[in-house]
C-alpha cells in the first residue's frame, strides 16, 4: 500500500477531494491522510466514509505535535499551514507504523497515471522530491527554490528520517512567505537535501509534477487521450493557481508564467480537471454548504466608492477582458 499525507482547509476541500478520486481512478491501493485545518474539511473527509481517505483534526494535531502549535501565534494563517508540511509527514508516520515510505502531496495535484510509474522513477531513494523545471523565460522564479513542494517522499531509513527531521526543525526555526537568505517557506530548504544527505533523488522525469511553469505547450502531445509531455506521459498535473473569477468560469492560472492557454492544452488539461472539480464544489455547497470563493483577490466588503469599484473590477472587468481574449474555461456545474 502507498502512505500520502497533504492539508487543506475548505477553501481546498473540493480540489483535495479531486486528488483522492485520481488516486482512486489509478486503482492502486493507497492511504491518504488529511490535515484538515477546519471542521468544514474534516466534517467533508468524514463524510466520504472512504477507508482510503483519512481525517486528522487540527485539535488532534495541535496536542500531538506541541512544537508546531508554539509557532502559530508567530506566522500567517498561509505560513502556519506551509510550516505543517514536514510536521505531517513525520505524524503521518507515527500513526501508519507498517509504512516504509510517507509521501506529502499537494493538494491541487491530480494524477493521470499510475502512481507506481512515479515511484519507479525514485526506484530505492531514500527521498524524493520533484524540480520546478521552470522555462527559461522564467529563470527569475529560481529564487523561490530549484524544487517544488508538490510530492515529497521520505523512506522509513535512517537517511530519510534523518532528512525529514532536519526539515521538520528548519520550517519551526524559520518558514515565512517571502525570500530571504536564500530560504523561502516550507520549500527553499529543499535545495539543502541532496547536498546534505545521501540517497536523494530529483524525480527529472517531464511528466511528474508538469505545471503552469514547466508545461512547454509546443511539446504537449496525447496518447489515446491522455496528455504527454516532451514525449514522456504525464503522470500527475500540478493545477497551481486556478482561480473561479465568475461562475463556471475558470481562470487557469497561466498568466503569470507567460504560458498560452492553447486548445489542446485547455482541452486535453484543464477541462477533464476542472470538470471533475466544478462538480465536486457543487456537492460540497449542497451537501456541506461550502460556497466556492470568486474572484482573483479577496474583495474589500462594506460600502464606499473604492470598495464598490474593486468588486465590480473583480467580478466583472477582469473576467469580462479575460473571457474576450479567450484565456478563461467555462465548466459551469452540471446541473447550471
Amino acid at each position: 500500500m502507498n502512505h500520502f499525507c497533504t492539508y487543506c482547509d475548505q477553501g481546498y476541500a473540493a480540489r483535495m477531494l479531486c486528488l483522492h478520486a485520481s488516486l482512486k481512478a489509478q486503482q492502486e491501493s493507497f492511504r491518504l491522510w488529511v490535515l484538515c485545518f477546519d471542521a468544514e474539511t474534516e466534517a467533508v473527509v468524514r463524510a466520504e466514509a472512504d477507508e482510503s481517505l483519512m481525517a486528522i483534526s487540527l485539535v488532534q494535531f495541535l496536542a500531538a505535535e506541541p512544537d508546531y502549535a508554539a509557532v502559530r501565534t508567530s506566522r500567517s494563517r498561509v505560513e502556519f499551514y506551509f510550516t505543517a508540511t514536514p510536521v505531517l509527514v513525520r505524524y503521518c508516520f507515527s500513526r501508519e507504523a507498517a509504512a516504509d515510505r510517507m509521501t506529502y502531496l499537494d493538494a491541487d495535484l491530480f494524477f493521470f497515471g499510475p502512481v507506481s510509474a512515479v515511484f519507479a522513477e525514485q526506484g530505492d531513494a531514500s527521498v524524493g522530491i520533484v524540480p520546478h523545471r521552470f522555462l527559461a523565460h522564467l529563470a527569475a522564479q529560481r529564487e523561490h527554490g530549484t524544487y517544488n513542494v508538490a510530492w515529497v517522499s521520505f523512506r522509513r531509513d535512517e537517511d530519510g528520517l534523518g532528512c525529514l527531521e532536519w526539515w521538520r526543525e528548519r520550517c519551526l526555526e524559520w518558514c515565512f512567505d517571502r525570500v530571504e537568505k536564500g530560504r523561502f517557506a516550507d520549500q527553499g530548504y529543499l535545495d539543502e537535501f541532496p547536498r546534505r544527505f545521501r540517497r536523494v533523488k530529483s524525480l527529472d522525469h517531464p511528466g511528474v509534477n508538469a505545471a503552469p511553469w514547466n508545461v512547454n505547450t509546443a511539446r504537449l502531445t496525447f496518447v489515446a487521450g491522455a496528455p504527454w509531455l516532451e514525449q514522456k506521459p504525464v503522470m500527475f498535473y500540478h493545477f497551481q493557481g486556478i482561480r473561479e473569477v465568475a461562475a463556471g468560469w475558470f481562470d487557469p492560472g497561466l498568466r503569470p508564467y507567460r504560458v498560452r492557454l492553447t486548445q489542446e492544452l485547455k482541452d486535453g488539461v484543464y477541462l477533464p480537471y476542472l470538470r471533475r472539480l466544478s462538480d465536486v464544489q457543487a456537492r460540497l455547497r449542497r451537501w456541506h454548504g461550502i460556497e466556492p470563493s470568486l474572484g482573483y483577490k479577496r474583495l474589500p466588503a462594506g460600502g464606499g466608492l473604492r470598495a464598490g469599484w474593486e468588486r465590480f473590477k473583480a467580478g466583472w472587468v477582469w473576467p469580462t477582458y479575460r473571457r474576450v481574449r479567450g484565456e478563461l474555461v467555462h465548466c459551469p456545474e452540471a446541473d447550471a
